[in-house]
């Protein structure tokens, strides 16, 4: 894959996602109040503290929190539990009232709110009026799409007018026969027709916002359209592409799915069995940092609890808010499990924490 070691080569991967990170927090629209800094401080200093002492020591609450909109998707891709039909948990949406209810409680501590999970976010015609609430409370928004669901104008600029911050579109292919390898059900045209809806609902707003972003899945069959990719992304004036590393399985997924540069793989792969290529260690910070809350209120540790399989307590029961949960014994035991040995817990086996390398490498279109 010559064009994107070529193009890989050219940028500063060190220090360019944390330009990204300024770029992103000089164009989003957020409130730094005194209680969101000082909440991100308590947590901060407990997390360290907690890594020192080996003990689980959690003070305040996570500056990040993912919301499930909804676990159900329109397309079928083969490794994605809510495509294939592995997931066994029930589906749903995220009911908004609900929403409204937890950033009533926690929303003047948090910084960020994602709009995503498993499933396609806008199959929830409340997307927007959560994104709305999320932003009368000054934190920044986000949500990734697969891009079918925004078919008219007037759909593109009410997210426009929504204030979300950023939008990522998952994009695994510059032609139908490439898109729909992995994008089962996809329309190829149809994800370019919304991201000129989109860049022309910005223009004629006069919006900085959403960022956009592409979010292309480097696998073998399409690890040649990079450079393609590139201009589509300048033609309809996205932001930033993220090329990421595929996430597998099974050895025959690797075979099937693995592209040939070793600079895009997360795995070691020898033709029988798989696994990730950096040593799993005790310890992760997404159990500090973030919590996920899945469309029904269960709460999880983070995305890769793809059936909340280790979901610490419901959010929506009356009786219970989400302070309760985020210090229950559930969530303290699970912290402690992971520091003790992370490893012997299925879904950590297969994360991207710890990682010693970028799991996406992240491209400014401004710096092409």
């Amino acid at each position: 894959m010559p064009g994107l070691l070529k193009l890989l080569d050219q940028l500063t991967l060190s220090i360019l996602p944390f330009k990204s990170a300024i770029r992103s927090y000089q164009t989003y629209n957020i409130s730094y109040t005194s209680r969101r800094i000082w909440n991100f401080i308590k947590i901060f200093i407990s997390m360290h503290l907690s890594r020192i002492s080996r003990r689980q020591i959690v003070w305040g609450f996570p500056p990040l929190l993912m919301v499930e909109p909804t676990n159900i998707c329109n397309l079928k891709c083969p490794m994605c539990p809510s495509g294939n039909g592995d997931m066994a948990r029930s589906k749903g949406k995220l009911d908004p009232d609900h929403f409204k209810k937890v950033m009533d409680t926690i929303g003047d501590y948090i910084f960020q709110v994602q709009f995503w999970n498993q499933g396609e976010p806008f199959i929830n015609k409340s997307l927007l009026e959560m994104v709305r609430y999320a932003k009368t409370k000054g934190l920044m928004t986000l949500t990734s799409t697969n891009g079918h669901y925004i078919r008219t104008d007037a759909m593109a600029e009410e997210v426009i007018a929504s204030g979300l911050d950023h939008i990522i579109f998952s994009m695994d292919g510059t032609n139908q026969e490439t898109y729909e390898k992995y994008r089962v059900g996809g329309d190829y045209n149809l994800v370019i027709e919304t991201l000129g809806r989109l860049s022309r609902a910005k223009e004629k707003l006069n919006s900085k916002t959403p960022l956009i972003e592409l979010q292309f899945l480097v696998f073998k069959h399409n690890q040649s359209e990079i450079d393609n990719l590139i201009q589509i992304a300048k033609n309809h004036k996205v932001n930033r592409i993220a090329f990421k590393s595929v996430q597998v399985y099974s050895a025959d997924q690797a075979e099937e799915y693995l592209p040939d540069s070793d600079d895009l793989i997360r795995y070691n792969y020898n033709g029988q069995s798989v696994a990730v290529k950096w040593k799993i260690k005790n310890w992760c910070r997404r159990l500090w940092m973030n919590s996920t809350i899945n469309w029904d209120g269960s709460v999880s540790p983070c995305c890769f609890d793809k059936d909340a399989e280790y979901a610490f307590g419901n959010i929506f029961d009356n009786q219970v808010t989400f302070s309760d949960i985020w210090r229950n014994q559930k969530y303290m035991k699970f912290r402690k499990a992971v520091m003790k040995d992370r490893k012997s817990i299925g879904m950590c086996t297969n994360c991207t924490e710890g990682m010693e390398e970028p799991y996406a490498r992240i491209v400014e279109i401004d710096d092409l």
